[in-house]
């Protein structure tokens, strides 16, 4: 039995390219053979069981949903229970004589050569090292996924197809109303129940929702049913945009307005259903702001992405979730757990918080920490949630530093120099030195500041994004050198932070505006698909935007 275990949940094909990332990222980072425990307690999020074989297995404990067509060469079922079959070595059973039956065989999607090399023994853990062309080759999330999942945590919508533009599971009810159906909801809520079960003390559900689609509706039935049936557990949400929205070649200027008509819909019906049901909800998304369009992409220093590649973006999210929720999944961190989070983030009814990422946190190869925070100019992060710019105050915010070691914190006595006349010189650890530096670039704030040691892996198959101004290990190289071509950054450093800061009041204000000059009746597909939604539904759920960007006015003091 696990302790202290959260629930994964995965809505969508976005938020699968985030958690393919996110979960590679955990695994990469795991140490086998130790001497010392990790710092990390896996089993929050892993769980591990037993085969028909009884080979011990550790799986994370994640319930992902996807339509049909979007696996590729990944297997439903998976394969650590019992091998896919192999339709090379498959006999085609007839009963009828062959010249009464027209046989049509599906084609077969070929495996690329990382995924290759993970099914042979002696190249598995090569991977890491090796350099394979991604962004060339990635078209779905599996096609990058090293981490292998459970039977039952890949769930496929049959009743839609991946890319079918004549049949998209594009609008919010059609997602509502797909959660109402028995064969949907009874099978996934028997699994949701099963993992549940399995944990001594469970903490409550995280959730990647696609929130511009038909998925925002099918997270939002989940979320409402996680709320009647686990009402004391946290439900912490994260709904992801995309910085790009693909445009169809024979799509008219008309029919792009009313495509991003009904995504902003989409998305202010999912808030108001998050803002409602979750404890916290924090939106994600690389681009400075969303809605109807994706605007200009955000910047980070010593990377370079391309901002049209879900591949490159949800990389970057993936590392600032990774980085962010570490405080409840620490083995130092106690009794602390995902509700003592939601509870620090929410006061006076603000639901909502901004995401904000540093990556990476390069500090110079003969540099301290010390030094680098005093050379610092502009924001520590860069924030991730979209119409919203994190200001320096009134702020209730939790800090992650990831990557920078006490060895790194200052230097010694005899060589400190000009720098022991510094206040920030009496620091004894990361912790206390970030929290100093906090209090003085914040005003009226309340900060929780959590390090980890150990920086964040992110060889193959992490998008190789990073300036090669940076070295293997992530320090900045002397100015007379580059990292070679052939070689990638293996571990970086990171600072992330989720904020409940009056800016959050933009985004909702925005999302509130932009829904307020679309004519819900003018939008046939919310009249006729999955029951549609009433007038009378459509204003409530903008009042009560309105309402929750209120929590955000200035006149609330910490």
């Amino acid at each position: 039995m696990d302790s202290k275990g959260i629930l994964t949940l995965q809505f969508g094909h976005y938020s699968n390219f985030i958690g393919a990332h996110w979960w590679n990222i955990q695994e990469a980072g795991f140490e086998y053979n130790s001497s010392s425990p990790s710092e990390i307690n896996h089993d929050v999020l892993y769980r591990e069981g037993l085969t028909d074989k009884n080979q011990v297995t550790y799986t994370p404990r994640l319930l992902l949903v996807d339509l049909k067509g979007s696996l590729r060469t990944l297997s439903e079922s998976g394969d650590l229970y019992e091998p896919p079959p192999d339709p090379d070595k498959e006999k085609t059973r007839v009963e009828w004589t062959p010249d009464h039956v027209d046989v049509q065989a599906a084609s077969q999607c070929k495996k690329n050569q990382f995924q290759r090399d993970l099914e042979d023994p002696s190249e598995a853990d090569k991977v890491a090292k090796k350099t394979y062309d991604f962004d060339k080759v990635v078209q779905v999330w599996s096609d990058y996924l090293y981490a292998r999942f459970h039977p039952r945590t890949v769930n496929i919508v049959k009743e839609y197809e991946h890319c079918n533009e004549n049949t998209p599971f594009d609008v919010y009810t059609l997602g509502t109303s797909l959660w109402k159906t028995p064969s949907f909801e009874d099978d996934f809520v028997d699994k949701i129940r099963n993992y549940v079960e399995e944990c001594d003390h469970f903490q409550g559900f995280q959730l990647l929702a696609d929130s511009f689609n038909g998925f925002g509706g099918l997270a939002s039935g989940c979320i409402e049913h996680l709320r009647d049936e686990y009402d004391r557990k946290s439900i912490l949400v994260f709904p992801v945009i995309p910085s790009h929205f693909p445009t169809s070649s024979d799509c008219t200027t008309t029919q792009a307005v009313t495509n991003d008509s009904v995504r902003t819909v989409n998305l202010a019906l999912s808030v108001n259903q998050f803002a409602s049901h979750s404890s916290l909800f924090v939106p994600l998304s690389t681009t400075t702001r969303s809605w109807r369009q994706a605007g200009s992409s955000r910047q980070f220093e010593y990377m370079n992405y391309d901002t049209t590649s879900p591949y490159n973006t949800s990389a970057i999210l993936a590392v600032a979730l990774e980085t962010l929720t570490m405080k409840h999944r620490l083995r130092s961190s106690g009794n602390f757990d995902l509700s003592d989070l939601t509870a620090d983030l929410t006061l006076h009814g603000r639901k909502a918080v901004a995401a904000s990422l540093r990556l990476p946190f390069a500090m110079r190869s003969d540099e301290c920490l010390l030094d680098n925070l005093d050379r610092l100019q502009g924001p520590l992060t860069v924030t991730l949630t979209p119409n919203c710019d994190v200001g320096n105050a009134r702020m209730m915010q939790h800090v992650c530093i990831r990557g920078v070691p006490s060895t790194r914190l200052k230097k010694p006595l005899e060589k400190a120099g000009a720098q022991r006349d510094l206040p920030a010189y009496r620091c004894c650890t990361v912790e206390e030195m970030f929290q100093m530096y906090l209090s003085f670039s914040t005003d009226a704030t309340a900060s929780h500041v959590t390090t980890v040691n150990k920086p964040i892996s992110v060889g193959a198959p992490f998008p190789r994004i990073f300036d090669p101004r940076l070295g293997i290990n992530g320090d900045v190289l002397p100015e007379d050198r580059k990292r070679n071509d052939a070689d990638a950054v293996e571990k970086i450093a990171t600072v992330s932070g989720l904020h409940n800061c009056p800016e959050v009041g933009n985004m909702l204000e925005s999302l509130h505006t932009e829904t307020r000059r679309i004519g819900i009746s003018r939008l046939h597909q919310f009249a006729n698909e999955g029951g549609g939604i009433e007038k009378d539904e459509f204003e409530e759920c903008l009042d009560n935007l309105f309402t929750l960007r209120e929590n955000y006015e200035d006149n609330y003091v910490i």
